[in-house]
């Protein structure tokens, strides 16, 4: 996604990792949030360092997301093959063959990702909620045109100006794409196609964790477009 957005806004575009609690003015160990800087796109990977109570009227947003579902069992495949890089190799291992003796769908159903989507959330129905750019993993593989343009519309983008370099982002060119696979796109359960819980998960499992994410699901439905609801059901 990052790659994505990079080509849309252009190469004067830079991308700053949020290192430290967002704040609008200068302080130490903050995430300097500058309404001046028009070619600084902030990113905020998860909730760790989002501060909900600042006035981001001055900001264009876009808020990302995932089916909860589908984000559960991404990690479980994620954890047996891509170790925290400060284990050792003898910790990582104990942590694989931890994650391998609970199963998919014990792992799936105890991930807590709620944080991050009650930021997501929080922003959604906040006074901006209706002004940010909401993307999707879904819209990703599988409306990739709309999404671009949604985001095109953000950076004043026209969609006839990107399409080309934006080839190999499409779903169906990652494969072939140099950037995906070196970042790991190829690894054992890499996926470009929504839906995987249903597949992945037995019956008893998509009808709990289901029912666990419904507040989630119900933003995903929400602020994803309308064509796309049925994915969340």
């Amino acid at each position: 996604m990052l790659r994505i957005l990079q080509i849309i806004g252009g190469p004067s575009l830079r991308l700053k990792p949020a290192n430290g609690p967002a704040s609008l003015t200068k302080e130490p160990g903050t995430t300097f949030l500058d309404p001046r800087a028009t070619k600084l796109l902030y990113w905020f990977r998860g909730p760790r360092h989002w501060v909900p109570t600042l006035d981001l009227s001055d900001f264009r947003l876009i808020g990302h997301f995932r089916d909860p579902r589908d984000l559960a069992c991404n990690q479980y495949w994620w954890a047996l093959q891509h170790p925290n890089t400060h284990d050792t190799p003898e910790v990582a291992e104990q942590k694989r063959v931890k994650v391998a003796a609970m199963g998919i769908d014990a792992y799936a159903l105890g991930r807590n990702n709620t944080a991050g989507y009650h930021a997501l959330m929080g922003l959604s129905d906040g006074p901006l909620g209706d002004a940010v750019t909401w993307t999707s993993y879904n819209q990703l593989c599988t409306a990739f045109d709309y999404m671009v343009d949604n985001l095109c519309r953000t950076f004043g983008r026209a969609p006839s100006a990107v399409a080309e370099a934006l080839r190999p982002e499409r779903p169906e060119n990652l494969g072939g794409n140099a950037e995906w696979v070196k970042v790991g796109g190829t690894w054992k359960g890499s996926d470009v196609t929504p839906g995987r819980f249903r597949t992945d998960l037995r019956p008893e499992t998509v009808e709990a964790i289901t029912k666990k994410h419904a507040s989630e699901l119900a933003f995903c439905r929400y602020r994803d477009a309308s064509f796309m609801a049925h994915h969340y059901g």
